[in-house]
């Protein structure tokens, strides 16, 4: 891991509006392209056009601008899942804008998300923040089981609608990282994923619509 110089770390300077983005947005894509372990932190403050002692004093290391990253990730869609869940009407309206919001997040941060996969199934010297993805993973596990299971669906149910679900959409945004055309436009995917997981793991297409309980 690189370290700042005493020189470097003596005077740090002020952090100017919108560099912070540009660090972030030039690490992450360099993380995705070659590997985390790979960069090193002068080519991100160059790709940045920052300095070492800026990004050291904000940032602390390559490691807390990858931290960074992931948490602004982590963050974006957190606000994404509270909406759908305070939305949505009914189970399938959930399923659908959930998988339609991600995928839009995905097509405009896909950099971001290329160097989260490589951390939730790659290797890094990242151990650490390997650790906080996966327990991340839990806790949007968990509160999927919470909401799925206040739209009257039993324990059982709602774990086999959140394994089908999920397989089909972690698929899908892996193909929006590796795809270079794909920008955004969902389409009907959201309600082809809500109908395979409702008409098909739970055969509810021919059952009353199952509402939200407020």
């Amino acid at each position: 891991m690189e370290h700042p110089t005493a020189t470097e770390a003596d005077t740090p300077p002020a952090l100017e509006a919108g560099a912070r983005l540009r660090v972030l947005r030039a690490a992450a894509h360099l993380f995705a392209a070659r590997g985390y372990d790979a960069v090193s932190v002068r080519e991100i403050v160059q790709d940045a056009n920052l300095t070492k002692p800026a990004l050291y004093y904000h940032f602390g290391s390559k490691e807390g601008v990858a931290q960074a990253i992931l948490a602004d990730f982590m963050q974006a869609a957190d606000t994404v899942r509270a909406r759908v869940f305070a939305q949505s009407e009914n189970l399938r309206q959930a399923l659908q804008s959930y998988c339609n919001e991600m995928l839009s997040l995905a097509a405009q941060r896909k950099d971001d998300l290329a160097f989260g996969f490589t951390c939730w199934f790659g290797r890094s010297s990242l151990g650490q923040i390997t650790e906080q993805t996966s327990q991340y993973d839990c806790k949007v596990s968990a509160e999927w089981m919470v909401f799925l299971q206040q739209q009257a669906l039993t324990e059982a149910q709602a774990g086999n609608v959140l394994r089908v679900f999920w397989a089909l959409l972690m698929q899908e945004l892996l193909r929006v990282v590796h795809c270079p055309f794909w920008q955004g436009d969902a389409g009907d995917t959201g309600q082809v994923f809500a109908s395979l997981v409702l008409d098909g793991a739970l055969g509810v297409s021919n059952q009353p619509t199952i509402e939200t309980k407020g």
